[in-house]
């Protein structure tokens, strides 16, 4: 899919399911979780050198997605080199020795697998720690949020991308099975991703509408924000699958 496509889909995905716990957020928690929300949404595709991340700004986003997000776009690019050259092709090599060579570098492959994920976020949650040591820093919970949203954005992004035709195989290099669907990555025709991308975030507005202005229980909302997030991707699979 398109890196703005990426973003729409896994930021009201996850605001989806922030909503019932807004309340209980403070801003600099929820905004950590929305900055690695979004930067997760594009990582994977880091071993792609045309990819989202590596620019300033991600084109394509409506505008008020893109002044949510426009400082943080700032950042993109050393988030991207950092994960291609620090955390991407350290890994690559690793396999490509303990393989005798049969597992090459190469785009939706390592980055694009459970394991890949597990490893960038376990070593991008690394790097944060030791930055913000250096620079005396000291913010626990910011990089707990921050790095649990990262996680979540990476997976996001392989649920996305098992929607095209190339697909994502999961369980990569344990297994090259790769689960596809018939959304053409990069195709501004196909209305799919955008209508789901709409659902998700009229879906966000309905629950937040039903909490803050109606004064809906939060349990309700709890278990409404899980209803219509499985229920939307549900869907969205079924009408994209191979």
């Amino acid at each position: 899919m398109r890196g703005d496509q990426h973003v729409l889909i896994t930021l009201f995905s996850g605001g989806l399911l922030f909503v019932p716990h807004l309340a209980l957020l403070a801003p600099w928690e929820l905004g950590a979780l929305t900055f690695g929300l979004f930067v997760g949404s594009l990582a994977p595709d880091a071993d792609a050198t045309d990819a989202a991340i590596f620019h300033t700004r991600v084109p394509g986003l409506p505008a008020p997605v893109r002044r949510l997000v426009d400082g943080f776009s700032r950042v993109l690019p050393v988030f991207g080199y950092v994960i291609r050259y620090c955390e991407y092709y350290p890994a690559a090599g690793v396999f490509w020795l303990l393989s005798a060579g049969k597992l090459r570098a190469g785009h939706r492959g390592i980055l694009h697998s459970l394991l890949g994920i597990g490893l960038c976020t376990a070593m991008t949650g690394l790097y944060l720690l030791l930055g913000l040591h250096l620079l005396g820093w000291s913010a626990p919970g910011l990089l707990v949020f921050g790095v649990a949203g990262f996680g979540a954005g990476t997976f996001l992004h392989l649920a996305e991308d098992s929607c095209t035709p190339r697909g994502i195989a999961w369980l990569y290099p344990l297994s090259h099975r790769r689960v596809r669907g018939r959304v053409r990555s990069g195709s501004r025709r196909d209305p799919r991703p955008g209508l789901f991308a709409g659902a998700l975030g009229c879906a966000t507005g309905v629950c937040l509408v039903l909490e803050f202005l109606l004064g809906t229980p939060v349990a309700t909302i709890q278990h409404l924000s899980v209803f219509l997030f499985v229920g939307l991707w549900t869907t969205f699979r079924l009408s994209v699958r191979s």
